[in-house]
């Protein structure tokens, strides 16, 4: 079952969870013992939590079975052996969740944002449940400077890699702290992956600008962004793998270098008000600092100084209108104004492919595709249906809708006159007008995934449309529950082929040279405006194998 919600519930539902095991752990360690709401039936689900790491039970852990609403109609708390029981519910379908401290609080059978409800009546058995609580993995370190003294308030920063290569997924900044007067930092709760490392500080006897950098050259200096394992090149950097459950040590060397100083134009517009440059540092091609640990000098006079910087990649953005430049600093030096890359305006209307108006709260954005320089994401408010991106540097990138009261999607863009099927472009310098083709996408496609003709549990659901080009844009993705229903939400019309992978969840379905194999086992869904609300296959989907 797909947990759209469940991201967005989940520090409410954390809540809900601790308050429900404040009063659960006074009760004693009965598994039996559950609070009934709205469900008043004869069946039950029960089985044992158990710490995913290592497969001991997890005692006093609390567990929920939720209805559609998301409404706890039962809730116990496990016994010393991990045991659970939710008793008197009525024939439904519910999401298991189950938190403890020190774990994630996750529903049954997760994987990313998709879950398997159990679902309750007559010939399903579900009272011999195995719940896998996975724990939480921490990261921690100390982050110390030339002479092993500990760095106070230097600012960690956590990157998480994507999980498949070629898919268009950008490393992203998943997480930053600061670390404490002795230097320490940790970062808990966090979800099991590959992460990368980066460090910025100053150092705290620094002193910049032109007179101090001349009166004592000695501490006009500066720490380089500095990745693990203490490299200042974020091709060597070291990433970290982490498993749930685990702590893992990450510790980092700071080394102050001369600082470095820069001179850009910063002209007068039109209007009088002067042309600021903005320089911000830039680590996995994430922008991640502005100057804060800079002094800036020379406004006014058509070029800015700015002082105190360390070695190390920035992005630049100078002149009316801006030109991006990416510097590479590595000495003191001046930038000409009609340096780097022009960044251009981009102009677009939204048209409803059903010829219904478009939404007045919509907003597009564009999410860039190709790791070029510059920005991931730009985001703008369509009125009317008309929008202007002011400022957006040329490359590959998505295009995606969102109205505030409704699920959009794009099937379509193009530049002037030429619109083709999904939700990529390519954006040049002086680009035509944006147009962008979007659906409300209001069917839901229902089924059953089944193995030796019994529903299965757990499968990896995939609504691929027949168009590739469409599959970042339009594919659909679900997990079936205990009794192999499933569930794919917000379809636009197209003609779809659906797939069930056991322990499908590590390939990487954006892929078509992957999923070649098991489209020809797949099933074949068409959807049309006429389709209505709820589409019900036929036939079920045949479980292959991964």
């Amino acid at each position: 079952m797909s947990l759209l919600l469940m991201i967005t519930r989940r520090k409410t539902l954390a809540l809900t969870l601790a308050l429900l095991c404040g009063g659960g752990f006074t009760s004693g360690q009965n598994a039996g013992t559950s609070s009934a709401s709205a469900a008043v039936g004869p069946y039950r689900i029960a089985g044992v939590l158990v710490n995913a790491a290592n497969g001991e039970p997890v005692r006093r852990g609390m567990v929920q079975a939720l209805d559609d609403s998301s409404h706890a109609d039962a809730s116990c708390v496990t016994d010393n052996d991990g045991r659970f029981a939710l008793e008197h519910l009525a024939a439904a379908k519910y999401q298991l969740s189950a938190s403890k401290r020190g774990f994630r609080v996750q529903a049954y059978n997760q994987h990313d944002e998709f879950a398997t409800s159990i679902v309750t009546g007559p010939d399903q058995d579900t009272t011999h449940l195995e719940f896998k609580l996975m724990p939480n993995a921490v990261l921690y370190g100390t982050i110390t400077d030339d002479d092993g003294e500990p760095v106070a308030n230097a600012r960690v920063l956590l990157f998480k890699r994507p999980r498949f290569s070629g898919t268009g997924e950008r490393t992203m900044q998943a997480d930053a702290t600061m670390t404490d007067d002795t230097g320490a930092y940790e970062f808990g709760n966090v979800a099991a992956g590959e992460y990368l490392l980066a460090v910025t500080a100053e150092p705290w006897y620094a002193v910049h600008g032109s007179a101090a950098a001349k009166r004592n050259s000695a501490l006009d200096v500066a720490y380089p962004v500095t990745y693990f394992d203490s490299t200042t090149d974020e091709r060597s950097a070291t990433p970290v793998e982490l498993a749930g459950g685990v702590r893992e040590e990450a510790n980092m060397s700071l080394h102050a270098v001369p600082a470095l100083h820069l001179s850009v134009s910063a002209p007068h517009k039109d209007d009088g008000s002067i042309s600021v440059p903005q320089l911000q540092q830039v680590a996995f091609g994430v922008l991640i600092d502005g100057q804060s640990a800079t002094e800036i000098g020379g406004l006014g006079t058509g070029m800015m100084e700015v002082n105190g910087l360390a070695p190390g990649h920035y992005e630049l953005s100078q002149g009316d209108p801006p030109r991006v430049a990416d510097l590479e600093l590595s000495s003191n030096q001046q930038v000409d104004a009609e340096s780097g890359r022009q960044e251009n305006a981009l102009a677009g209307r939204v048209r409803m492919v059903s010829g219904a108006p478009v939404p007045e709260q919509l907003t597009v954005s564009l999410e860039r595709m190709d790791n070029g320089p510059g920005q991931n994401q730009y985001a703008t408010e369509a009125r009317q249906g008309q929008f202007r991106f002011d400022s957006i540097t040329p490359g590959e990138y998505a295009v995606w809708a969102n109205a505030a009261d409704k699920s959009m999607h794009v099937i379509g863009v193009g530049a002037g006159s030429r619109v083709q099927g999904g939700n990529l472009i390519t954006v040049r310098d002086r680009s035509p007008e944006l147009v962008v083709v979007a659906s409300e996408g209001e069917t839901r496609v229902e089924g059953f995934a089944k193995k030796d003709r019994k529903g299965f549990a757990g499968a990896m659901m995939v609504l691929l449309p027949k168009n590739t080009a469409q599959w970042k844009a339009l594919t659909r993705r679900d997990q079936s529950d205990s009794d192999g229903s499933f569930a794919f939400r917000d379809v636009v019309p197209g003609g779809y082929t659906a797939i069930a992978i056991e322990d499908g969840w590590p390939l990487d379905w954006t892929s078509p040279a992957v999923m070649a194999r098991y489209l020809p086992s797949g099933t074949n869904v068409t959807v049309t405006v006429n389709s209505g609300k709820l589409v019900r296959l036929p036939s079920p989907v045949t479980v292959q194998q991964r």
